[in-house]
Parts: C-alpha cells; structure tokens; sequence
C-alpha cells in the first residue's frame, strides 16, 4: 500500500472524531440530567428496599427465635 493510501485512509478515520463537538446542547444537557435524576431514584429506592428487608428479618428474629 502506499504512503498516499495510508495517509488518505488515516485522515478518513480520523475525521469523525475531529468533527465531535464537546460543546453538549441543551437536549444532551436535559438528557443528563433526566440520567442523573433516575440514577438518584434508584438508589433511594434501593436504599428503602434494603431499609425493608432489615426490619422485616428483624420481626422475624424477634417472633420466631430463628434466624430469617
């Protein structure tokens, strides 16, 4: 292969990351956001969920002598 196909070849890879903007829209600033709100919403619940599951193993430790 030649230089020249070698180089064409790089450039049209290269190409597509160049043309990537860092510079995020205010559609992908609400998507973040939206992201960030449902990964707060699911720890909350699963940090209730887990909050559940203690007191209910401890009633049953309590009612029962055993281990739940």
């Amino acid at each position: 292969m030649t230089t020249l196909k070698q180089v064409l070849i790089i450039l049209c890879l290269a190409f597509p990351l160049a043309a990537c903007d860092s510079n995020d829209g205010k559609a992908e600033q609400l998507g973040e956001k939206i992201d960030e709100a449902g990964n707060e919403a699911r720890d909350k619940i699963d940090d209730a969920a887990d909050e559940v599951k203690d007191k209910v193993e401890d009633v049953c430790e309590e009612t029962t002598d055993e281990n739940c």
